[in-house]
């Protein structure tokens, strides 16, 4: 059985960890280089600038993704408290833009009825007020023995309660929009148009994106518990 706290173990994660930042940073690099053709429509005005609170979190998660994964990759190397910060700030910032594009898709669907706007627009602020406080709750330091900056605080329960909030929320997303799609289609209507032509496969792969770090972050199999709470 793998001894996950090993030092030795610790580190070959740790090198994984390294070469899949830099592998999901061209991912995400090719993908908006294979879809920007939508903002260059915008730019040279093919396309009107339709629906700007949706287009809004749709470029702020698009983006920041890609400055989170370029942060996270600079700081193999450099180590700043501001760094930290911003890693944090980009990071929620793609996790909260890309949640509220779901729920704006998913309040389309409804119809804009109150029934349904209301509880997820009440969901919405407290997710979007919970992720915005952990983007501040790690904290550096500089460290002479080593010479860089260290993480000497951080919330692994506040990690904890942010995947599984995201989560949480991105069910409560996704249980409303196949709703909505059940109900406008017959049952004979055909699976895959239905994940993907209306867009189900989408909610379907974000809940399920949340579930993997999660899950890992609650077995705590390289004991974060290290990192000590505010």
């Amino acid at each position: 059985m793998t001894e996950w706290s090993n030092p030795e173990e610790v580190q070959r994660d740790y090198a994984v960890f390294e070469r899949m930042m830099f592998v999901l940073l061209g991912v995400c690099v090719w993908e908006v280089f294979a879809t920007c053709d939508f903002e260059w429509s915008l730019l040279t005005r093919r396309r009107k600038f339709k629906w700007p609170l949706v287009s809004t979190f749709f470029f702020l998660s698009r983006y920041c993704i890609v400055l989170a994964f370029i942060g996270l990759i600079l700081s193999l190397s450099v180590t700043t408290k501001a760094l930290y910060t911003f890693n944090s700030w980009a990071g929620n910032m793609t996790i909260l833009s890309s949640s509220t594009s779901l729920m704006l898709r998913t309040i389309a669907l409804w119809e804009r009825q109150y029934t349904i706007m209301i509880p997820l627009g009440i969901f919405c602020a407290g997710h979007w007020a919970w992720l915005y406080r952990t983007m501040f709750i790690v904290q550096a330091d500089w460290d002479d023995s080593v010479r860089a900056c260290v993480v000497v605080q951080a919330s692994p329960s506040a990690l904890n309660a942010t995947f599984f909030l995201t989560m949480g929320f991105d069910g409560i997303i996704l249980f409303f929009t196949a709703f909505a799609l059940f109900k406008k289609h017959t049952a004979r209507t055909d699976l895959w148009k239905l994940l993907f032509r209306d867009g189900l496969v989408y909610f379907l792969v974000t809940f399920s994106a949340n579930c993997i770090p999660a899950v890992l972050n609650l077995i705590n199999l390289n004991n974060l518990s290290l990192l000590g709470e505010p």
